[in-house]
């Protein structure tokens, strides 16, 4: 069954909807979906519908709704608080992150992040990786579209984090690992924020205002994993230990 999403529609059982443009011309061009066939629908908040194309007149598709599907959310809320990295590998960072199941991820400029803040790309780079998060929401068929934010410092975010534990894997740190951690019943309320440093690691600055923050520092065994790889495998692990990965 092909997924698109309507962000922000009101969407309800026996009501017509018409895709977006791009998912339009993806589903009637490339698609090439036709009368009768089953599709899902769903609103990017939370809220799923199978439909039935009811028509396809001049290029443009018509659904009509039938009924609420389950939605493939977990219930533990991570938030990645990722160090910006080169281009390429901080979109597969995105895409993974929502694969796995995060509800938000926050890009973040710190002491060691390349490539430097650059305001006149800002707005091209951010509308590209909501382009990935769109992208990879519909292709794992979740309901609920992820939140990526614009970059802001680490200083600025842990000033506007409410009610999260904080986990933060660091290479200095010997004695407690991620599995000890895990160990441990999952926080109240499910919601944890992930900080990942960009190539070379966080600065001792940042990792004095994380620790004042009481975030927990983790090692993630023997090895030195790259930024992107240290982020899939984190998330993957607390969806395995406190969410829905089985």
């Amino acid at each position: 069954m092909h997924y698109f999403i309507l962000e922000n529609e009101k969407l309800n059982a026996g009501h017509f909807y018409q895709l977006r443009e791009e998912d339009n011309y993806h589903a009637v061009r490339v698609l090439r979906l036709k009368t009768g066939e089953t599709i899902a629908l769903s609103d990017g908040l939370g809220t799923v519908f199978s439909g039935t194309v009811f028509s396809v007149d001049d290029g443009i598709l018509t659904v009509q709704l039938q009924e609420k599907m389950n939605s493939a959310e977990s219930q533990l809320k991570i938030t990645l608080a990722q160090g910006l990295v080169k281009g390429e590998k901080f979109d597969l960072i995105v895409r993974q992150a929502v694969e796995l199941g995060v509800s938000e991820i926050q890009p973040l400029h710190l002491e060691r992040s390349v490539p430097h803040r650059n305001e006149k790309k800002a707005e091209k780079r951010l509308q590209r990786w909501r382009a990935i998060v769109r992208s990879a929401t519909a292709q794992c068929r979740r309901a609920t579209l992820p939140a990526i934010n614009e970059v802001i410092s680490l200083e600025a975010y842990l000033g506007q984090i409410d009610n999260s534990f904080l986990i933060v894997p660091w290479e200095c740190e010997e004695s407690f690992s991620l599995n000890k951690l895990l160990q441990k019943p999952s926080p109240a309320g499910g919601k944890v924020s992930v900080f990942i440093g960009p190539e070379g690691g966080f600065g001792d600055k940042e990792i004095e205002l994380l620790g004042k923050a009481g975030a927990v520092f983790v090692h993630l065994g023997p090895r030195i994993l790259r930024s992107e790889t240290a982020a899939t495998a984190v998330i993957a692990v607390l969806q395995s230990a406190w969410g829905d990965l089985v």
